[in-house]
């Protein structure tokens, strides 16, 4: 059983609370950080004379100058007080309760090749308590001082942009993940080649039209966080089915973003959906695009 003695000198304070028009001070705020089944235990500070008591939510919890709680868990996290006997406040102590950093399980995918690509990591279990993640990327021949920041959009995001990568090459890049928090740290490395993380998104603006003789004209356009489809072409795959999922029927991939369907029966119902993916092949085709829908006139 791991148990932990929480001294003065290991609590780490936030900050000292205090009202603009108050004359003292209100006592320090200490922040204890405690795994999930762990044993801790709180002395209170200037506590040590008989009558000191813990509260929790203001109900007492034991008259005692050191708070002992066995296999903590979620529920123990809060604000616990200790008070001398006459009720007066002595010391304020912010338990957080959580789990060190765990190897995380990383997703990388490029929907603007080869422009970028993204990375977003999960940890489990999560962490819980404030997590700060380190995130860079190098080449896998490059030294450790070349390695480059992935971008994140805010401090704790699990998700980051690469840029300026490599693409074609003989060798894999690698992207280096660090979590950290008040419990521990963990660091992995994740090697990855840039064609084989390509995954464009949907195709946008997909409209239909009836024509003559049963059919059904779709267009398309190419998603918008493609930056070059002139020069780094998409291939397109068509989905469509009347009324159940597994009716589904797919034809492609066409290298225009447009098509026709023929042979329709009239007085049904065409649900269609449409998939991008990289000329060459390379990765992932794209999640399919939102349904549109056409009726075939009976007449």
């Amino acid at each position: 059983m791991c148990f932990i003695y929480i001294f003065g000198a290991l609590a780490i304070t936030s900050g000292v609370f205090s009202q603009e028009d108050a004359t003292t001070a209100l006592p320090e705020v200490r922040e204890v950080f405690v795994a999930v089944g762990s044993s801790v235990k709180i002395p209170c500070a200037d506590g040590e004379g008989k009558g000191v008591e813990w509260r929790f939510n203001s109900s007492v919890l034991v008259s005692s100058p050191v708070l002992s709680i066995q296999n903590t868990s979620l529920k123990d996290r809060g604000s616990y007080t200790c008070h001398q006997p006459n009720g007066n406040l002595i010391q304020t102590v912010s338990l957080n309760v959580g789990y060190p950093p765990s190897s995380p399980n990383v997703h990388c995918w490029s929907p603007s090749y080869p422009k970028r690509a993204i990375c977003s990591w999960t940890l489990t279990p999560d962490p819980i308590l404030p997590t700060h993640y380190i995130t860079t990327y190098r080449s896998f021949s490059e030294p450790l001082s070349s390695a480059r920041q992935c971008q994140k959009w805010a401090e704790g995001d699990r998700q980051c942009v690469l840029e300026d990568l490599e693409i074609f090459a003989r060798e894999p890049s690698l992207l280096n993940i660090t979590a950290v928090n008040a419990l521990g740290s963990t660091t992995y490395v994740w090697p990855f080649i840039f064609e084989q993380i390509v995954k464009p998104d949907p195709p946008v603006n997909a409209s239909v039209m009836v024509m003559p003789g049963r059919k059904l004209s779709v267009q398309w356009a190419p998603p918008p966080t493609w930056p070059d489809p002139v020069n780094f072409l998409l291939k397109y795959t068509v989905r469509f089915h009347w009324g159940k999922p597994e009716t589904a029927r797919t034809l492609g991939p066409y290298e225009s973003n447009k098509m026709v369907l023929s042979g329709l029966v009239a007085g049904r119902t065409y649900y269609i959906q449409i998939s991008a993916k990289d000329f060459l092949d390379d990765g992932r085709s794209s999640d399919w695009s939102a349904p549109i829908q056409a009726t075939i006139p009976i007449n």
